[in-house]
């Protein structure tokens, strides 16, 4: 990146992404302006972490490295970009890479931006994102974007999402499971194309229902097909099956990846390039597609547009709880109540227990306006079932621990408490989810019969990971059922390594 460090005196006018993908990690760098932002500059590194994934989804040391080194280079320019400013987001490969830990741990100590790791779904939103805020259309809209490990589809009208799709049919890992030895024949084509139809078949008659008027596709496989196509063309033009199958038995006449040599195709697609156009046709021939237009914009610019102080995604995760809220009828003015408890409580501790990244009251609020999400299942284990719901749905605007976050506490909020494994978070720290799950804990408990009056609580004081909480004898008298879940409460949140003193007065 040749970007001086003059130019980014100014840290906070400038936001940065990188899509950490399974083929290429991109940079992107954009400056602020009012409601806009000027992309200044973009980097795109190979580093193909997919083809260190094996079959037991083990990322081996070569591909961390490759991608350690990547990160390094980038930590040493761009040093000058705010950190807040700065979101970095992993897709297929850390999603299934088992040792994930290895990596993200070994990536904290080269660099200084936190790494996020979405789920296909989020993926699949970021990308359209992308395309749809630089792409003007009235008319509803198919995205394809092909990756190293995954292909997301997604059906859009302007800036909203209609049906969203993330199959796990990417350019790399089919270029190792159907071309391993660089070896191209019919037979490969075929079986790559079946398989890909096999995994497309479950969403097509979804997507078939809701329709489109025009199909677009994004990132680098699209892109080089569309360039191969269009080489000798002043103008591109849209790409249809009958030129991708012409392109196909192109292909096959070179019989191995090591002689391929087209217009239009960079080296460092050479191998990738017979699963990206296997993958493609398979796309074609279940929906039915006539052609596809190519836009360069897709999950970096989607990461990045979504950083502006004033976008949408200040309302993502907002428009994701109330559409939840709205969808199992949650009651309202009860999680209002408990919200009110627990936001009288976290100011109480949250210096001294160090509550001050802004991430934390946002899960702590939205556990708590989620927290009966499960009720219409089951009255009597509503917080497990709604664990399920969270662990399983889609939530956009949250990343993959967020959301494991979210359903943990919602799980444990009553009863029973299932323990954290420290591994899990880096991001988030398991001590402080430990202490938000106990604010939800005493918050629910001192609503749960739901009256309309007061909370009863007289004082607040904390010390350390001992919580001190002063009751109103009268209010408690009143409720006998909650003074008994106090005297067991006191005993249960010690698995959360703290203490809670009741004092009645």
């Amino acid at each position: 990146m040749k970007t001086s460090s003059s130019q980014l005196n100014h840290s906070q006018e400038y936001l940065a992404a990188l899509d950490i993908g399974s083929n290429s990690f991109h940079f992107v760098l954009a400056r602020k302006l009012g409601d806009h932002l000027q992309v200044v500059h973009t980097e795109k590194y190979r580093v193909q972490l997919a083809q260190g994934l094996n079959t037991e989804n083990i990322l081996d040391q070569s591909a961390i490295e490759r991608g350690l080194s990547t990160l390094a280079h980038l930590a040493t320019t761009t040093r000058h970009i705010h950190p807040e400013n700065f979101r970095a987001v992993a897709t297929f490969t850390l999603r299934k890479a088992k040792n994930v830990t290895t990596f993200l741990t070994a990536a904290k100590k080269v660099f200084p931006f936190e790494i996020e790791i979405i789920s296909g779904h989020e993926e699949a939103r970021l990308i359209y994102q992308g395309v749809a805020h630089h792409r003007e259309s009235n008319e509803q809209q198919l995205i394809l974007d092909i990756g190293g490990g995954s292909t997301e589809c997604i059906i859009g009208e302007r800036e909203n999402t209609l049906a969203l799709e993330s199959l796990n049919i990417g350019c790399v890992s089919y270029q190792q499971r159907f071309f391993p030895t660089g070896e191209i024949t019919s037979t490969a084509f075929k079986d790559a194309i079946r398989s890909a139809k096999h995994q497309i078949d479950s969403m097509c008659k979804r997507f078939k229902t809701i329709g489109w008027q025009q199909v677009i596709g994004t990132s680098g496989t699209i892109k080089t097909i569309t360039k191969i196509i269009n080489f000798d063309n002043k103008i591109q033009r849209a790409v249809n099956l009958k030129e991708l199958n012409a392109l196909k038995k192109h292909l096959l006449q070179f019989k191995h990846q090591q002689y391929i040599k087209m217009a239009g195709l960079k080296e460092s697609r050479q191998t990738v390039i017979c699963s990206g156009v296997a993958i493609l046709i398979a796309l074609f021939e279940c929906l039915e597609i006539r052609q596809i237009n190519f836009c360069k914009y897709a999950l970096r610019e989607g990461v990045l547009f979504e950083q502006l102080s004033n976008s949408p995604r200040n309302n993502v995760r907002a428009s994701t709880i109330n559409g939840f809220i709205e969808r199992f009828n949650i009651d309202k003015q009860h999680a209002k109540s408990v919200s009110d408890l627990a936001n009288i409580i976290f100011n109480a501790v949250k210096t001294s227990w160090k509550l001050t990244d802004a991430i934390y009251p946002e899960l702590l609020h939205a556990a708590i306006s989620l927290h009966e999400v499960g009720m219409n299942i089951n009255a009597s284990g509503y917080q497990k079932h709604g664990q399920y719901i969270l662990e399983q749905t889609d939530l956009a605007g949250f990343n993959q621990e967020q959301q494991k976050a979210l359903a943990w506490l919602v799980g444990n909020q009553r009863n029973k408490i299932s323990p954290l494994i420290a591994k899990q978070w880096h991001l988030l720290a398991k001590s402080t989810l430990e202490k938000l799950c106990f604010i939800i804990r005493l918050s629910v408990l001192l609503n749960q019969q739901r009256h309309a009056d007061k909370h009863g609580i007289i004082a607040i004081d904390n010390e350390k990971n001992t919580l001190t909480i002063t009751l109103d004898t009268a209010w408690l008298l009143a409720r006998p059922i909650i003074d008994t879940e106090l005297f067991y409460e006191q005993k249960m949140v010690k698995k959360l390594a703290c203490q809670l003193k009741i004092i009645s007065n």
